[in-house]
């Protein structure tokens, strides 16, 4: 049952509606033969639509032939494609699919609609000071719906057999906006364990592409590249491998990685291991002595599968389609923006930090207008070691040499051959960690041992790191570095010297090195401004030195987000002239016009002499829900030449197809194909076009369980038509007739919460048994989570003071058999509460604590609440409720 309010609103309509027919019947009457439009007499009614609300309304008058509609209201409200000219009183374009064709000559008395034509009969099309006014039957018949103004009751009803293109919209709007980012302990959530096996086939993702490119000085040139990468289990172990060819066909690139991951770090007995792989693994990261390069090695570590071993910047990576474009912003500055690479996945590396809290959003853009968002919180000031904690991290590898070399690596590599690395960090309390590192390496035909010590320490609103590594040969360095927060000031500093020492596992340096870098933001007018300062300086062994200094603006001015970047570099040498200092402007740019997104990029150089550079712009446009459209256009003026391509993108269900042509100012032409396809073993080897190799996946299952045993049993019907929710994300399919979905995509190794969103499912009264369940996806093998639906009911009452009044605002907690939270509610002005969906079960109330000590009140209510089929609507009255009594003190 919902409140009174609710059902006397509903009353209300049924009476507007037959009030609304009354009226009606009599407006087909004449009302005189000449009219004209009055301000006085003009309506704004809302525009309904299977019980959602479309727009801001449409403005309407009632005429001797019915109620006209303005026209240009009515385009914005649908969001339809047409163009109207009141000059030449012509309107033209396409609704919710482009075969529905509309043409409309004001002048000529005619209307074109799909294949049909009609004369424009006098009243049908009215001047007025807001533009069009048309007919509403009118309306209807052009537009192939149902058009239903009712002025009485200040609406118009729309009626389709198909969703609106801005009715799915707005549906996904609303799923967006009731999926909130999970505020709850995962640890306490149901677990859906996926259990390692002896064997599990590999899942394939397969990137196959081809060419053919005609230049004037050596002819046309065919090229053929493919690369299929894939991810199982064998010996208990997650293995990925990846094989791949060259421009010519012929394999160059053979990898292997086998490991084993477990967050809870129960690997390896007393190791108590995060981590431990063997193959093609990437060494540990460090400011001083080495860098992350992957080659063949092993390692093993309990460190956490998510630390960073640098807190001043960081890598995210992920998957993104052909079509799609992501950008990624900090505390809501542009950064960067990235397409998708040949294997569809997005890559933005050393991305800054500051200190506190670094909001990142990487925003996904797909041709129908999707959004995607992943939002990650990155807390600078709370990356040390735990107290009392060590972690450790012990590997070797050989880096840029695969597992299996199949092309001979080159002979002079500006790093390091081999090495071996042991690293510790502990924690010595809440603020401070200190850490140890001895590295063997192998440069050139050099055995280099380096011995590093580090110590990271909080201290108010700043993060202070200071490193000293030697070598046995002699070398030395020492790095510090600072980040900090002052008000809304950011800044960074940091400070190398290294003497005779192989920085980096690159060749023996001396070096003299200084960075200063300022962030804020900066309000101009009603403009917020983010702004970025940095200083460079450098010494080198020769006794050259370097200056670099560079400035960046970004902001948001309507749908675009802009950004600017202003560098200047100078090299002092220590013999000859100096060279002139180079200033060096780039601009970045990404925005949507209509259906159309936009992404741009320019660089000039300003001195020491004016000139463009480069610059690049790319559109992406979507034609139907499986067919994309993408086109760019490039120039360098280095090489005074352009580039014009156009690509053709579509989606089938096996495999993705992309056809693109390219064209060159110096007469050079190219076309190509590329396909994208994934096998997926656990459905019979079928061909998908979603990538499911190189991330994680889940496989719901949303059924029926009639027998409420919490396992789906044969025979036990499936819900179509369900939305999974993966963290913050729901799902872009839905459950297909078996009740099955795969979504993928998923940061492997990262524990989710897979839920439902209710509102998709077609019976409003079935609920989720189990209203999340929390996944560790791993790479190519989906993991099985069974959704599990009851029948729901309704818990209603009204909380009242001691005197009979309504309690209002307070929360209150609907609490199961074991004393968990299963929904809350929040009374209103009579102190009415409703809880809805309620799966069947025995449940108490209780005032939530923070509601409780506000109004210091007991937490406990009295009264059990059972919801069974039989009693499914559980009213349990008025609640009386008194406040705590308090002892005065003296």
């Amino acid at each position: 049952m919902r409140p009174v309010t609710k059902w006397l609103r509903r009353l209300a309509t049924l009476a507007a509606l037959g009030f609304t027919g009354a009226v009606g019947a009599s407006s087909n009457q004449p009302i005189g033969d000449k009219w004209t439009a009055n301000a006085d007499e003009q309506f704004l009614l809302d525009v309904n639509i299977r019980q959602l609300k479309l727009g801001d309304g449409v403005r309407a008058y009632d005429t001797p032939t019915g109620t006209c509609v303005v026209f240009g209201d009515f385009l914005t409200t649908l969001d339809v494609p047409m163009k109207l000219d009141l000059t030449s009183k012509t309107a033209s374009g396409w609704a919710f699919k482009e075969a529905n064709k509309i043409n409309i000559d004001f002048g000529a008395m005619t209307a074109r609609y799909r294949d049909k034509t009609e004369t424009i009969e006098p009243g049908t099309i009215r001047e007025t000071p807001e533009g069009w006014c048309i007919q509403s039957t009118a309306l209807g018949r052009w537009f192939g719906i149902g058009v239903k103004p009712m002025t009485s009751g200040s609406i118009i009803l729309l009626e389709s057999e198909a969703k609106l293109p801005v009715e799915m919209a707005m549906e996904r709007k609303r799923r967006a906006a009731q999926i909130k980012p999970a505020k709850f302990d995962l640890g306490e959530l149901p677990q859906v364990r996926l259990p390692y096996r002896m064997w599990r086939a590999p899942a394939l993702d397969f990137v196959v592409s081809a060419g053919a490119t005609y230049r004037a000085n050596d002819g046309v040139r065919v090229d053929r590249r493919s690369s299929v990468l894939a991810a199982g289990e064998i010996a208990r172990l997650s293995y990925d491998a990846q094989m791949s060819t060259d421009d010519k066909g012929k394999p160059n690139i053979a990898r292997f990685h086998a490991y084993r991951s477990d967050p809870e770090g129960e690997l390896l007995g007393p190791l108590h291991a995060t981590h431990f792989g063997v193959g093609d693994v990437a060494a540990f990261d460090s400011r001083l002595s080495g860098n992350p390069r992957t080659g063949r090695g092993a390692v093993v570590t309990n460190r956490p599968l998510m630390a960073r071993a640098a807190f001043d910047r960081t890598r995210f990576e992920g998957d993104l389609p052909i079509g799609w474009e992501a950008e990624i912003y900090r505390n809501g500055e542009l950064l960067a923006f990235a397409k998708p690479t040949a294997d569809q996945r997005y890559s933005f590396e050393d991305v800054q930090l500051l200190y506190g809290e670094n909001e990142i959003s990487i925003i996904m853009y797909g041709p129908q207008g999707q959004v995607r968002t992943r939002n990650e919180v990155v807390n600078v000031g709370q990356d040390n070691v735990p107290p009392g904690q060590t972690w450790y991290w012990a590997g070797f590898n050989q880096p840029g040499r695969d597992l299996a070399p199949l092309e001979r690596p080159p002979d002079a590599v500006p790093e390091a051959r081999s090495q071996a690395t042991i690293s510790v960090e502990h924690g010595l309390d809440e603020r401070t960690s200190a850490g140890v590192l001895a590295r063997m390496m192998l440069v050139g035909d050099e055995r280099v041992t380096v011995v590093e010590g580090s110590v990271r320490r909080s201290i108010g609103k700043t993060m202070v790191e200071v490193s000293a590594a030697r070598e046995t040969s002699g070398g030395t360095a020492i790095r510090t570095q600072m980040l900090g927060k002052f008000g809304k000031l950011n800044v960074s500093i940091e400070g190398l010297l290294a003497n005779d020492f192989h920085l980096l596992g690159g060749r023996e340096r001396t070096i003299r090195e200084g960075r200063m870098g300022l962030d804020a933001p900066v309000r101009i007018g009603r403009q917020l401004v983010s702004t970025h300062a940095a200083a460079h300086f450098r010494s080198l062994e020769d006794g050259s030195r370097e200056v670099e200094a560079s400035a960046r603006l970004a902001t948001t001015i309507d749908r675009f987000n802009l950004a600017t970047d202003l560098r200047y570099r100078k090299q002092l040498l220590s013999f000859g002239a100096p060279n002139p200092g180079e200033i060096n402007l780039g601009l970045l740019g990404s925005g949507r016009i209509g259906h159309v997104r936009l992404s741009g990029a320019a660089s000039f150089d300003i001195a020491p002499r004016t000139r463009f550079r480069t610059a690049e712009l790319s559109a992406y446009w979507s034609k139907s829900e499986n067919i994309d459209w993408e086109g760019g256009l490039v120039y360098d003026m280095a090489s005074k030449r352009g580039r014009a391509r156009v690509t053709h993108v579509r989606r089938l269900n096996s495999m993705a197809i992309a056809l693109s042509a390219e064209g060159a100012t110096d007469r050079s032409f190219a076309a190509g194909v590329n396909l994208i396809f994934s096998i997926d073993p656990n459905s019979r080897f079928k061909l998908s076009r979603r990538p499911i190799a190189g991330a994680g996946a889940v496989r719901a299952r949303v059924y029926r369980d009639l027998n409420d045993n919490g396992l789906w049993d044969i025979g036990e019907p499936a819900e179509k038509g369900a939305l999974i929710t993966t963290g913050a994300r729901p799902s872009e399919k839905a459950t297909d007739a078996k009740g099955l979905t795969l979504v993928g995509g998923l940061t492997a190794f990262d524990p989710i919460a897979v839920g439902l969103d209710t509102s998709s499912l077609s019976d409003p009264m079935l609920v989720p048994r189990k209203a999340l369940q929390v996944v560790t996806p791993r790479p190519g093998v989906p993991a099985q989570v069974d959704i599990g639906l009851v029948g729901g009911g309704d818990v209603e009452g009204a909380l009242v003071k001691n005197g009979g009044m309504g309690f209002e605002g307070v929360t209150l907690e609907l609490l199961d058999a074991n004393g968990k939270v299963v929904a809350t509610a929040q009374t209103d002005y009579d102190g009415f509460f409703l809880f809805e969906r309620v799966p069947y079960g025995k449940y108490r109330i209780a005032v939530a604590k923070d509601s409780a000590t506000a109004a210091r009140l007991s937490r406990d209510l009295p009264g059990q609440v059972v919801v069974t089929p039989e009693h499914s609507v559980v009213r349990m009255g008025s609640i009386q409720v008194s406040p705590i009594a308090q002892i005065a003190a003296n």
